[in-house]
Protein backbone atom coordinates (compact mmCIF):
# COMPACT_ATOMS: atom_id res chain seq x y z
CA UNK A 1 0.00 0.00 0.00
CA UNK A 2 1.49 3.71 -0.51
CA UNK A 3 0.41 6.99 1.27
CA UNK A 4 0.80 10.21 -0.69
CA UNK A 5 2.14 13.35 0.25
CA UNK A 6 2.66 16.55 -0.89
CA UNK A 7 2.91 14.72 -3.99
CA UNK A 8 5.37 12.42 -2.72
CA UNK A 9 4.79 8.40 -2.52
CA UNK A 10 5.51 6.81 0.54
CA UNK A 11 5.45 2.64 -0.22
CA UNK A 12 4.59 1.07 3.38
CA UNK A 13 4.11 -2.74 3.57
CA UNK A 14 2.66 -4.62 6.48
CA UNK A 15 3.96 -5.44 8.63
CA UNK A 16 4.85 -2.34 10.18
CA UNK A 17 7.45 -2.91 12.72
CA UNK A 18 8.57 0.12 14.52
CA UNK A 19 8.11 3.79 13.68
CA UNK A 20 10.50 6.40 15.19
CA UNK A 21 10.00 10.39 14.90
CA UNK A 22 12.48 13.25 15.35
CA UNK A 23 10.73 16.33 15.21
CA UNK A 24 8.65 16.71 11.89
CA UNK A 25 11.15 13.15 9.78
CA UNK A 26 9.31 9.75 10.68
CA UNK A 27 11.16 6.72 9.75
CA UNK A 28 9.07 3.62 9.26
CA UNK A 29 10.65 0.32 9.51
CA UNK A 30 8.44 -2.68 7.72
CA UNK A 31 8.57 -5.85 6.11
CA UNK A 32 10.42 -4.41 3.14
CA UNK A 33 12.77 -2.04 4.68
CA UNK A 34 12.51 1.62 5.80
CA UNK A 35 10.81 4.67 4.55
CA UNK A 36 11.02 8.40 5.14
CA UNK A 37 8.62 11.14 5.28
CA UNK A 38 8.72 14.76 6.14
CA UNK A 39 6.02 15.99 7.35
CA UNK A 40 5.47 19.91 7.09
CA UNK A 41 3.63 19.96 10.91
CA UNK A 42 2.52 17.64 13.58
CA UNK A 43 -1.13 17.41 11.94
CA UNK A 44 0.47 16.13 8.62
CA UNK A 45 2.09 13.33 10.96
CA UNK A 46 -0.71 12.45 13.23
CA UNK A 47 -2.63 12.18 9.91
CA UNK A 48 -0.46 9.75 8.54
CA UNK A 49 -0.64 7.55 11.31
CA UNK A 50 -4.12 7.98 12.36
CA UNK A 51 -4.33 6.41 8.35
CA UNK A 52 -1.78 3.56 8.92
CA UNK A 53 -3.75 2.39 12.25
CA UNK A 54 -7.08 1.86 9.78
CA UNK A 55 -5.67 0.17 7.15
CA UNK A 56 -3.25 -2.33 9.70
Amino acid sequence: MSYLYQGQQVAITLPVQSISMNKRRMAVKHQDGLSYIAFENAADAKGFLSWLGKVN
